[in-house]
C-alpha cells in the first residue's frame, strides 16, 4: 500500500478526525459514525491497489484509489451540504449502523489484498473498528444480511461517478452510474 493511500485511509478510520465537528451523529447501539468498504484490485503489472470507500454520520464522503500516478493517489470527496453524494453517504451510514453487528471487533483494519473480497468496517464514536471480509460476489446477492451496506456504499460510488460526469459535461447530464446492482438485481431503494 502506497503512503498517500494509507494515510487518506488511516485517516477516515481515526474517530479522532471528527471530534472537531459539532455534534457528530452516533448511530444505532454501537454508535457508528464512519463506515465504508474497502476493495482490492490488480493493476496491469499484478500489483495489488486499493480502494475505499467511506462516509461519515454527517454526510460527507470520499473515494480514495491507489493508482501509479506520481503521487499514487487518486479519488473524489463530497457530500458535505446536499446532493445525491450527501443523500447516499446517509443512506450507507444507516445502513451500516443497522447492520454493525454482523461486523466483528477488531483491533485494527488490515487492507484489503483480495480482488475477489470486499472489506466492510464501521468506526463507533469510541473510535472502536468493526469489520468483516467476504467475497464480493456474496455481498452483492440480495439475501445476504450485509447486503444494503455494501449497495449503499456503490450507490455512493455511482453518485461521485454522475457528480464527476455532470462536473466534465454540465450541458448533457448522465444517467450512468446511477445504480451499481448485478444486472436483474434491485438496490435497496428500489421498489419492485
Amino acid at each position: 500500500m502506497n503512503k498517500a493511500y494509507e494515510t487518506m485511509r488511516g485517516f477516515w478510520l481515526d474517530v479522532n478526525n471528527l471530534q472537531h465537528k459539532k455534534e457528530v451523529p452516533l448511530l444505532a447501539e454501537r454508535k457508528i459514525c464512519v463506515a465504508g468498504v474497502e476493495m482490492a484490485a490488480r493493476d496491469t503489472q499484478g500489483g495489488i491497489k486499493n480502494l475505499m470507500i467511506a462516509a461519515s454520520s454527517l454526510g460527507n464522503a470520499s473515494v480514495y484509489f491507489e493508482n501509479n500516478s506520481a503521487s499514487g493517489l487518486g479519488g473524489f470527496t463530497g457530500g458535505a451540504s446536499s446532493g445525491a453524494v450527501r443523500e447516499k453517504a446517509l443512506r450507507m451510514m444507516q445502513a451500516a449502523a443497522s447492520l454493525a453487528d454482523q461486523l466483528e471487533p477488531v483491533p485494527s483494519l488490515l487492507a484489503q489484498s483480495n480482488p475477489d473480497n470486499v472489506t466492510l468496517f464501521a468506526v463507533s464514536g469510541e473510535g472502536q473498528i468493526y469489520a468483516k471480509e467476504l467475497p464480493e460476489a456474496e455481498a452483492r446477492q440480495r439475501e445476504n444480511p450485509l447486503y444494503g451496506f455494501f449497495a449503499y456504499s456503490q450507490q455512493l460510488l455511482g453518485a461521485f461517478r454522475t457528480e464527476q460526469e455532470q462536473t466534465a459535461q454540465p450541458q448533457a447530464p448522465s444517467a450512468s452510474g446511477q445504480s451499481a446492482a448485478m444486472p436483474g438485481e434491485k438496490m435497496p431503494d428500489q421498489e419492485d
